[in-house]
């Protein structure tokens, strides 16, 4: 893992709330701290910002023209398939007809609503480039795309994230929270958090895929992460880089002190609750 220094807490000026451009998104990631350096994972809320001119393509635009190389997730959640019997303790309800109708995986498959719009814009810039993951794909633009996403399996679904922790890449949040920042998955397994098991469907077979735990806890990390974190604002979106390294070494490290940590406490949550089983059972 590479070795960061300590990074202090720095307030960015606000942009003027309102509608935001290409100016503006440029102007709030370059404050950030952002270069022609930068690898950074997107996480985005494009509703967040307030009226942006342009809306995602201009967003995307701005991102990939500030930072070096820029990789979001494309999560197709669509493809999945429920089985009517399975492992116990999966983190998931069998038998269920909430995948009644399940797409087959394909290469130009777009992501999942829930994955935002931003997402899916990229996905579709001239540059990207896609893993196969049938299910938990990222979309990269730039030089670094194809070295970080070849480091996929289905067994290492969160490997790119790692591939940027290690080449002194950042995480970026744009209007949205740690419940959606998946490099935590990096150190839940580092910490050995066990992982759960899916099926999704391709156009050749139903494979089976190693499955992270649920992220509804991750708000809990922010305390711990927080001097590590400049923050700033786009419109009405707050901004949130975080060096990927030293997010996973501050996540891993709370769940090696608390196995139970970041695990949400809905008590409908299944994979949370098969995770607090499987540490009963260990």
């Amino acid at each position: 893992m590479a070795s960061l220094e300590l990074v202090t807490v720095r307030r960015l000026p606000h942009a003027t709330p309102g509608r935001v451009g290409y100016r503006d998104l440029v102007r709030g990631l370059r404050e950030a701290g952002l270069t022609r350096h930068s690898r950074v994972v997107v996480h985005s809320s494009l509703s967040a910002f307030g009226q942006v001119a342009g809306g995602a393509a201009t967003v995307v635009g701005a991102l990939t023209a500030v930072c070096h190389t820029v990789v979001v997730p494309v999560f197709t959640y669509q493809t999945l398939v429920i089985p009517q019997v399975g492992p116990e303790f999966n983190g998931m309800d069998y038998g269920t007809d909430g995948n009644y109708a399940p797409e087959f995986w394909r290469p130009d498959l777009p992501a999942h609503p829930e994955i935002g719009a931003v997402s899916n814009t990229l996905l579709r810039h001239w540059a990207a480039r896609r893993s196969s993951h049938p299910v938990l794909s990222f979309a990269a633009v730039g030089p670094d795309a194809d070295d970080l996403l070849a480091t996929q399996t289905l067994a290492e679904p969160f490997a790119p994230l790692a591939w940027l922790a290690d080449h002194s890449g950042d995480v970026l949040l744009l209007g949205v929270t740690h419940r959606v920042n998946t490099t935590i998955h990096v150190a839940e397994k580092r910490a050995g958090r066990r992982q759960f098991v899916r099926w999704a469907l391709t156009p050749q077979k139903i494979v089976e895929l190693a499955w992270p735990n649920d992220s509804s806890g991750f708000d809990a990390v922010a305390d711990a992460i927080n001097p590590y974190v400049i923050r700033g604002q786009i419109g009405l979106a707050n901004v949130q880089r975080i060096p990927a390294a030293k997010l996973i070494e501050v996540a891993e490290s709370l769940i090696r002190k608390d196995p139970t940590a970041l695990l949400c406490h809905n008590p409908d949550c299944e994979r949370c609750r098969d995770a607090r089983a499987l540490l009963q059972t260990s």
